[in-house]
């Protein structure tokens, strides 16, 4: 977690980032990129604004491409900004947002370098700047090597596979190199360092009731196999004295495997990690050695690409991942705010349930990208970023170039 420095302060910490240099001085002086549509959504300043967005990977290469000012310039970050930039979250949350390993060992880097960098060279520029002032970036699993073969093919991945599948496919999350697919946090209102929790290094074999796929793993993976994908956040804001509780994670596709499941079962248990996380359940412990979850009252959102839907197959149990968190109790579903004309009108032939709801484009009907509050939290309003062609032909341009997800936001009040 970081507060945004000052323009000098950032030139400082990213020593050897000319580029950045470069962005951080046009922010200073009030440079302009291409004019946005006006139709930016309008809100009441008391009200808080919150936002998910998986935009297919914020990778290094990409933040690096900058035109002749410094400016981003990559056309599909650029449309994923105009898009940001109408929506005006208070607190964003970034899914598939590479760490960049190389620059921290090579430059003392910080961690959330590229948070600051799409910051900097995109959401800060144009006629709708977005301003963030503190971020939160810790480390996550994709592409940190297990050291055991977790795919079975006989193959234990080193340092010389980075960059194919061989290397991801036996990480503690799928990575072809350290950082790839990761997240992140931008806000506007203050972290609390203090009370934040990281849960990277938790086992998958000490979540009580896991559905590991039985005789897949060998003892000496089940040893050392995180539950985490990526990692699970607890992420506390303060609102103007009061605590939201940012709930982040990105669970695993339940894809890519075979007749055990092993993704499919990941998948259901990291999401059932935050039904144990909202029961304050003592077998949790986060990487700071604390047990426990949540304390009762606290309220939250739980944000992420879940990569689970209705619409799903179930796991060996019958179960569906996603109905944990949907049938919970203790969280409300907005999901009535959160349909789009875009997914109904793009709604292929067959059964899926709540086409409307979808927030993805890569299997219509599915909706995989979700913000779940809990029930103390008055929604005022939300949406999902995904206009038809002829009723917003740029917006609708601009979220097929933007992502094969959707911007996901709700507007609360506490």
């Amino acid at each position: 977690m970081s507060r945004l420095p000052r323009p000098g302060q950032l030139l400082v910490r990213t020593l050897a980032a000319p580029l950045l240099i470069a962005a951080v001085l046009l922010v200073a002086a009030g440079c302009t990129a291409r004019r946005l549509p006006t139709d930016v959504v309008e809100r009441q300043s008391q009200r808080v604004r919150v936002a998910l967005f998986n935009i297919e990977l914020i990778s290094t290469a990409k933040l690096e491409e900058v035109d002749a000012q410094g400016r981003g310039a990559n056309p599909q970050l650029l449309a994923a900004t105009a898009i940001l930039q109408r929506i005006q979250p208070d607190i964003l949350v970034l899914n598939e947002l590479d760490h960049d390993y190389d620059a921290v060992a090579r430059e003392g880097a910080p961690l959330e370098r590229n948070a600051w960098l799409f910051h900097a060279r995109y959401l800060a520029q144009g006629d709708a700047p977005l301003r963030f002032e503190h971020a939160f970036v810790e480390p996550c699993n994709t592409g940190i090597l297990s050291g055991r073969d977790l795919d079975n093919d006989g193959i234990v991945a080193t340092d010389a596979d980075r960059g194919t599948r061989v290397h991801g496919n036996d990480s503690f999350g799928y990575g072809e190199y350290p950082g790839q697919y990761a997240m992140g946090l931008l806000s506007r209102y203050p972290i609390e360092r203090a009370g934040a929790r990281t849960f990277q290094t938790f086992r998958w074999l000490d979540l009580p009731g896991n559905h590991i796929p039985p005789d897949w793993y060998s003892p000496e993976a089940l040893e050392v196999f995180r539950l985490s994908s990526k990692s699970h956040w607890d992420v506390p804001i303060d609102i103007d004295g009061r605590t939201l509780h940012v709930l982040v994670s990105h669970p695993t596709p339940p894809v890519f495997d075979g007749p055990e499941d092993r993704n499919g079962r990941r998948n259901f248990d990291e999401i059932k990690f935050w039904v144990h996380y909202l029961a304050d359940d003592p077998a949790l412990y986060d990487d700071g050695g604390r047990r426990g979850g949540l304390a009762k009252g606290s309220p939250f959102i739980i944000a992420g690409d879940l990569n689970a839907s209705l619409n799903s197959d179930p796991i060996a149990t019958g179960e569906i991942a996603i109905r944990q968190l949907l049938d919970h109790p203790g969280i409300h579903d907005p999901g009535d705010l959160h349909s789009s004309t875009g997914a109904l009108r793009g709604r292929q032939p067959g059964p899926p349930l709540y086409y409307e709801r979808a927030t993805a484009s890569w299997r219509e009907g599915f909706r995989v990208d979700y913000l779940l509050p809990s029930p103390d939290i008055r929604i005022v309003d939300g949406g999902v970023f995904w206009p038809s062609a002829d009723e917003d032909p740029e917006g609708h341009a601009q979220a097929e170039k933007a992502s094969d997800h959707r911007l996901v936001w709700l507007e609360i009040e506490f």
